[in-house]
């Protein structure tokens, strides 16, 4: 083959390339099942044009979130592009939403209580004991909801392993932490029957919100594996915006990504540490000041409703553009 013909091969892309080689195999299958003399040369000539194409092909690689790091980030294209900051007018927001679901088992009086509970009952020490912290404030969640709405709240959710780009064979997969699906009440049923994220394609897609759960310590050393989550199930659902958060419990990271268009990268934003302390009052007792256990379960019910919804001016951060 003329060196001008290597060269517009070495040019096109992965994805090109495995489309051409599918197609040559699937020729040559044809070709030697029909009748008649064979023209000479033809099958070398085939051959010859196979073993190019598969010199040039770069197999299928498959990466797990476990996996991930910063520079991954910038392979994949997804690039940070600004932080999330906290509106100043928090006491009044938060006030705005301590009454939802008060009747409920899961109140917010009922969420001091529980959370006081596990600081003297459960040890902080492994990512399954952080479960015990992240339930709580996703059952205190799904109590703010409207009363026409329902969670449905998955643990150890598969991601199929989807392309990481339009124009790569390159694909990333695996487990994520937690999936917490808002639904219609008449069709939350549905997802607790067939929770994959498979069949959510099949059905009206709900809101549904993305959670890692992260190491107990160093929380921001995970930032990279959560997003590359979160990219992976938003890229399958075929969504252009998602809303997601990193966490161990007492802390959380709140996350937001946007593809970029043909779904080739994305950009994500990303906010500070959102935690609450707990102290012993006077009297020797656990005491957790408040809002800030209200103010997490606030965003958290917030953000899992609007999920593929864009930042508004009436959300609970204002995004702070990346300089430089």
């Amino acid at each position: 083959m003329p060196p001008s013909k290597k060269r517009k091969l070495s040019g096109l892309s992965g994805f090109e390339l495995r489309q051409a080689y599918d197609s040559l195999i699937k020729l040559k299958q044809t070709a030697s099942e029909e009748e008649g003399p064979d023209e000479e040369g033809f099958e070398e000539q085939f051959d010859t044009l196979i073993s190019l194409l598969e010199s040039k092909l770069e197999g299928p690689k498959f990466f797990t979130f476990s996996s991930m790091n910063a520079t991954n980030l910038t392979e994949f294209k997804i690039m940070f592009t600004g932080h999330l900051r906290l509106k100043p007018n928090l006491n009044e927001l938060v006030a705005a939403t301590t009454s939802l679901g008060q009747n409920e088992l899961w109140s917010s009086t009922n969420l001091y209580r529980q959370l006081l509970l596990l600081e003297s009952l459960v040890p902080k020490t492994t990512e399954a004991t952080a479960r015990a912290w992240i339930d709580t404030f996703f059952f205190r969640a799904s109590a703010m909801l409207p009363s026409n709405k329902a969670m449905v709240l998955n643990m150890e959710h598969v991601v199929p392993a989807t392309t990481i780009s339009p124009w790569s064979l390159r694909t990333i997969g695996g487990f994520i932490d937690y999936t917490a699906i808002v639904a219609d009440e008449c069709d939350a049923p549905l997802f607790l029957t067939s929770p994959r994220l498979e069949y959510l394609r099949t059905l009206p897609m709900p809101s549904s919100f993305f959670v890692k759960e992260a190491k107990i310590y160093n929380l921001s050393d995970h930032i990279a594996q959560a997003v590359c989550e979160m990219y992976a199930c938003e890229k399958y659902l075929q969504e252009k915006l998602i809303r997601g958060a990193l966490t161990n419990g007492r802390e959380w990271i709140f996350i937001f990504i946007k593809f970029n268009d043909n779904y080739d990268g994305a950009s994500y934003q990303q906010s500070g540490k959102v935690y609450f302390d707990t102290l012993r009052g006077p009297d020797g007792r656990l005491v957790i000041p408040g809002p800030w256990p209200d103010l997490i379960t606030a965003i958290l019910s917030n953000w899992i409703q609007n999920s593929f919804v864009d930042l508004k001016s009436d959300d609970w951060f204002e995004v702070v553009p990346r300089r430089g």
